[in-house]
Parts: structure tokens; C-alpha cells; sequence
């Protein structure tokens, strides 16, 4: 595409105005452009070093925009919208519009330094649950390499699904044009085996090879170098490295498809590396008793708020909820506090009782929606977490054990982030803990 078209200022499609250029490469443009309609900025993704002209350029953009869109996750960049605008030539341009992010590509951060192995490991736990759901949703991405991976405030997220396909799909590509880049091409490309999952994998295991040492296994710029390079097997990993962190990468890495873990595998064994710290104790409830005047208006409206039956739990998390008991005839009256008695809550019979799944699941998200609303976590973090507890109730208990655990890391990289309060964060593992533990009895 003529580097000349668009110029800045351009309206494409009646809708997008277009701001500032942000990347030209090989197969695209990237320009930072504001959504008139909906009055956001948004990334606009326009076709090049392609005959702009040809029908394959108009299904390749239409192709990425319909992959890219089966797929929602937080670790993957929304597709906004799949469009064109006219030419001053007199045909029609394809373009896709995605979420704009801020940060920095993983490119840019390596090319200062390698990273750490935990750093590594965290980068890659989030690489492979984005591939996770999209192996679950048909998609292979076929380019996951550090410039298609993003370091935003809000985590990071995997983009460019330019030469993404469906498992299974032939690739019957003879021009090279769809093979990526020729240093994270996993071995089956060359052979022109269909779409697999495994093919991200071998991807996945070439970025933490590379994050950790500061170049690919094989650092090659051509395809010519990289059959050359391939005549040696890499050079190993650094031996001050955790074993398991190296075998890891090794697996993804093995030449035959069908032996390299799946990205879920790869996930769960990037995270167990770096556990969360163990959840701190709780201050005891007695604290409260320097606070007594609050303390005793505090009971008095929890035992009002019983009475009418209401489950708005408004209450701050220093006090915890208890479970519902079975409804009794005549609830008692509540009984009047006593200015400066230093009350605290009366726990129940119910609330010593062993919490069940269910009951531990509605904590954790009354704890996530109290947080949301005294502005301890940002809204779109924690309509994240309610939408990872959901599925929760009906799973198995080991499936709920492994959960928690993988939301316990969540909360820890969110409040590295910024985006959880560490108060909060307390409480939301605390929670959690409890959840493990009734999973752990429900599997016993």
C-alpha cells in the first residue's frame, strides 16, 4: 500500500477518523484513529505490501476480523469492526479496527534486557490462557512471537491474528506470505501440515526462550538461515535457570507436534513456579472495640438490615457475612446497642458451620462487587473476576480447587498492575483460601 494513502485527518468509512501512523510493516499499517460514532480511539489496522486491489487482500482482512472476533478473553485484543474505505484509485480498501492499547510491545521491552524467569513465567502464563481460549474456539494464531504480544496497565494481551486459521485448516500456502517470521516458525509450517494448536505452542516456547536469554533459539532473519540453523539443536538454557522452568520450555519446543504439552498444560506449569504468597491472617474482630460508638451503630444496622431480610451486603469486609440460616417464625427483635459497649458481630450457629462450594463462591463475589463499588477495584478487573467465578458452581471440586488457585495469581498481578487495592486484595484471597478448602472437602 502506498505509504502516501491515508494521510492523517482521513475519515475512512464515514466513521474512523484517522489520527497518527502508529507502525508500517511488512503486511500492515497501524493508525491510532478516533470512532466518531461511538467518540473512542481505536486502532486501525490497514493492508499492505499487498496488491491492495486483489480479492485475497479483502478476504485476508475480512478473515482476521471474523477469527479474531469468536474469541473475548482479557489476555487477547478486541476486534472492534471489519470494514473498507475508497481509494482515490477507485477500489476498496479492507481495514480491521481493534481496541487501543497503551504500553509496550514485549518486542520493545526485550530490546532494552532479557527478563527475569519469574517475570518470564508470568508473561507466559497469560500468553498461554489467551491460547487456551483460542484452541477452544477453533482459532490457531500461527504468529506468536514478542512483537505480537502487549504490556498494558491492565495486563498483558496477545494481537494480530493476520495469519490466524481454523484447527484443521490446510495450509496450502505456496508464496510464503502467511508463514510469519522465519525465527518462531514451528518445524510442521515447512511441511505444510494443517492448523494445530501445537503449532502455538512451539511459538509460546520460542517467547520464553527468548525472554529469559534475549534472542530466539535459532536468531535467524531468512528461511534459508533458519534451515541452516536447524541442522543443530539450540543452545541450551541457562543452568542457573529452575529445572522445571527448563523443561517446560523444552517440551513446547520438541520438533513432533503431538508431543509438546497443550497451552493450558504450559499454563498451570508456568504458574505453579511462582505460587502466590500465603494469605495473611486476619486481624482479629476485637480491634473494633477502640472504635466502639461505630462499632455498636454498625451491629445495629446489620441486625436491622436481617430483620427485613434484606442480602444487600453493604456492610465493609471487616465483618464477615455470615451463611444463610433456615428462616425460623419470629426472627428475634434486634437488641439495642449500647453506646460504648464495644460490640462485635455475634457469629451464629451457621457461620461456624463448614461452608459449602456454593456459599464460598457467593463470598468471593460479594467481596468482588463490594470492592467494585467502594472503588477498590476497577470495574472492567472486576467484571473480569465475576465472570471467571460464574462458571464455578457447576464445576467438579478439583476443577473449583484449580480455579481458585489460578485466581489467587490473578489477584496477585492485578494489584501489581494497580487495578485491585492491596486491602482488598487481602480480603479476595482470603476468600479464596476458604473456597479451596470446600473444594478440598467436596473432593475428599
Amino acid at each position: 500500500m502506498n505509504v502516501d494513502w491515508p494521510p492523517a485527518g482521513t475519515l475512512m468509512a464515514s466513521r474512523y477518523r484517522l489520527v497518527s501512523r502508529l507502525e508500517t510493516g511488512g503486511m500492515a499499517q497501524i493508525w491510532h484513529a478516533d470512532d466518531e460514532l461511538l467518540d473512542r480511539p481505536v486502532a486501525l489496522k490497514l493492508p499492505a505490501g499487498l496488491d491492495p486491489a486483489s480479492a485475497d487482500v479483502l478476504h485476508q482482512a475480512w478473515k482476521e476480523a471474523r477469527m479474531a472476533a469468536r474469541l473475548s478473553h482479557p489476555n487477547i485484543a478486541a476486534v472492534h469492526d471489519y470494514n473498507a474505505a475508497m481509494r482515490p484509485e477507485g477500489y476498496m480498501a479492507p481495514f480491521v479496527v481493534m481496541e487501543l492499547l497503551a504500553g509496550e510491545s514485549l518486542a520493545a521491552r526485550l530490546d532494552r534486557s532479557p527478563l527475569s524467569w519469574q517475570e518470564s513465567a508470568r508473561i507466559g502464563v497469560a500468553v498461554a490462557d489467551a491460547l487456551t481460549a483460542a484452541h477452544a474456539n477453533g482459532v490457531v494464531h500461527r504468529d506468536i512471537k514478542p512483537g505480537n504480544v502487549m504490556l498494558t496497565p491492565t495486563g498483558v494481551k496477545i494481537l494480530d491474528f493476520g495469519i490466524s486459521a481454523a484447527t484443521g485448516e490446510p495450509d496450502d500456502d505456496e508464496t510464503g506470505a502467511t508463514f510469519g517470521t522465519p525465527a518462531y516458525v514451528a518445524p510442521e509450517r515447512l511441511d505444510g501440515k494443517p492448523a494445530e494448536p501445537a503449532t502455538d505452542v512451539y511459538g509460546l516456547g520460542v517467547l520464553l526462550y527468548e525472554m529469559v536469554t534475549g534472542e530466539p533459539p535459532y536468531p535467524v532473519d531468512t528461511w534459508e538461515e533458519l534451515d541452516a540453523a536447524r541442522t543443530a539443536p539450540p543452545r541450551a538454557l541457562p543452568a542457573d535457570l529452575p529445572v522445571a522452568f527448563r523443561d517446560l520450555v523444552g517440551s513446547c519446543l520438541r520438533e513432533e507436534p503431538d508431543r509438546r504439552p497443550t497451552a493450558a498444560h504450559v499454563s498451570r506449569g508456568l504458574a505453579a513456579l511462582t505460587p502466590p504468597a500465603p494469605a495473611p491472617r486476619r486481624r482479629p474482630v476485637r480491634r473494633l472495640a477502640l472504635f466502639s460508638g461505630l462499632a455498636a451503630l454498625v451491629v445495629s444496622i446489620i441486625a436491622l438490615f436481617a430483620a427485613l431480610g434484606s442480602s444487600r451486603q453493604t456492610v465493609d469486609d471487616a465483618f464477615e457475612p455470615t451463611a444463610t440460616a433456615a428462616p425460623t417464625a419470629a426472627p428475634p427483635s434486634p437488641a439495642p446497642a449500647t453506646p460504648g459497649a464495644g460490640a462485635t458481630p455475634r457469629r451464629t450457629a451457621a457461620t461456624t458451620a463448614p461452608l459449602n462450594v456454593n456459599d464460598a463462591i457467593d463470598r468471593v463475589r460479594s467481596a468482588v462487587v463490594a470492592g467494585r463499588e467502594l472503588g477498590q477495584i476497577r470495574p472492567d478487573v472486576a467484571q473480569d473476576l465475576i465472570n471467571l467465578l460464574r462458571p464455578m458452581g457447576r464445576a467438579k471440586a478439583a476443577d473449583v480447587l484449580q480455579r481458585s488457585e489460578e485466581l489467587q495469581r490473578k489477584v496477585l498481578a492485578r494489584v501489581e498492575e494497580g487495578s485491585v487495592d492491596r486491602a482488598r486484595a487481602d480480603v479476595l484471597r482470603s476468600r479464596l483460601a476458604d473456597l479451596a478448602r470446600a473444594a478440598e472437602r467436596g473432593s475428599g
